[in-house]
């Protein structure tokens, strides 16, 4: 393949501008990075996460509370949503995947 436009191309890690004698001038941009935002979103991501783990932990205690007890009597509807939903979730992954 053969390259026949040499002109630059917009969009560029470099600017170009005409200087006041026809010239052009060539400046290079520096790129930024900035982490003013990372600790307070770590804060709350691990305070999401210290919230959810103690939850979960207090849930899964009452069910195993409620299976020794043989007194756990789960909702056939929403256990049959949850399996067809992570069918749904596994077929779409596939697809996407390429699997």
């Amino acid at each position: 393949m053969r390259v026949e436009d040499k002109q630059s191309v917009s969009g560029t890690d470099a600017a170009t501008a005409k200087s006041t004698t026809g010239q052009t001038e060539v400046r290079a941009q520096a790129d930024k990075v900035s982490l003013d935002g990372a600790k307070q979103s770590e804060a709350v991501v691990q305070a999401v996460r210290t919230n959810i783990g103690s939850d979960r932990s207090a849930r899964l205690q009452e069910l195993e509370t409620s299976i020794r007890q043989g007194s756990y009597q789960p909702n056939a509807g929403q256990l049959a949503e949850k399996i067809v939903q992570a069918a749904e979730i596994d077929a779409r992954l596939s697809v996407v995947l390429g699997g």
